[in-house]
């Protein structure tokens, strides 16, 4: 429904005298003017009328009883009285903050900061046996195996020969089978078999001698399952003694076998 408000405006005659009297005529003159000056100023409307409405009641339910309402509750079934994240996942007891529950850590006292794997135990990057914070080389290959410090073990072969053989006897060849064993645990290995001889006889023929000898390992540790492409046998002849030539002991010293191994 819509109002019109008026405004009325008087017109006011000026009269001669104030206590003149009004002709009849001269009033309805008035009146007549009065009406000319009646205008409409302002149009409102009158408010809607606004209906009430119910809201409807929804209810809520938590199940489990953990203080997690079931529409958002991902684990529903959680036992009564445990306590519970805002998922409504039962909260795991973690004694040494690694992020592993204590259910399934297999390193439950793990220091500080340390950082861990899925059973909750210390990280070994290159999985060699040796944890990273104690690995003094940690990017160890698996084609070798280390040690204690996570480094790549190493062997030596020390192979004496009697004056001008180069055979193998029984004697060396439980060195030659373990040398050879090591070769097979640590595949990231070549090796350079060096031969040697004393300084007694002709300095050519020691060299070839001491050729024969490096020859003769090579082919020994190839029989006990090493590849040939990984073995290098050079004859050093009366070079390098490790003992004195002028006496019988030193002179057996320096017929002998050194390796070399090369990652």
């Amino acid at each position: 429904m819509k109002y019109i408000l008026f405004v009325t405006s008087f017109v006011l005659l000026t009269m001669l005298n104030a206590n003149e009297a009004i002709e009849p005529s001269t009033a309805n003159a008035v009146k007549m003017k009065e009406f000319q000056y009646i205008q409409p100023i302002a149009v409102e409307e009158a408010p809607p009328e606004v209906k009430k409405c119910e809201v409807a009641q929804v209810e809520v339910f938590d199940k489990d009883g953990d203080g997690v309402y079931d529409d958002g509750d991902r684990c529903p079934n959680t036992p009564l009285g445990e306590k519970v994240d805002k998922y409504g996942c039962l909260i795991k007891k973690d004694s040494d903050k690694d992020g592993v529950p204590d259910e399934d850590d297999k390193c439950p006292n793990t220091k500080k900061g340390i950082e861990v794997d899925y059973r909750g135990c210390e990280v070994d990057s290159d999985d060699d046996g040796v944890v990273d914070s104690k690995d003094q080389c940690p990017k160890t290959s698996k084609d070798f195996m280390v040690d204690g410090y996570g480094c790549p073990q190493t062997a030596t072969l020390r192979v004496h020969f009697a004056s001008a053989k180069y055979n193998i006897t029984d004697s060396i060849i439980n060195d030659l089978q373990y040398f050879a064993l090591f070769l097979k645990e640590n595949k990231g290995y070549d090796v350079i078999i060096y031969g040697y001889t004393d300084s007694v006889g002709d300095a050519n023929k020691n060299k070839a001698l001491s050729q024969k000898r490096a020859n003769t390992v090579k082919e020994a540790l190839v029989r006990y399952g090493i590849k040939s492409t990984r073995l290098t046998a050079i004859g050093k002849g009366e070079e390098n003694p490790i003992a004195d030539n002028s006496t019988k002991e030193g002179r057996a010293q320096n017929r002998r076998i050194e390796v070399e191994l090369i990652q």
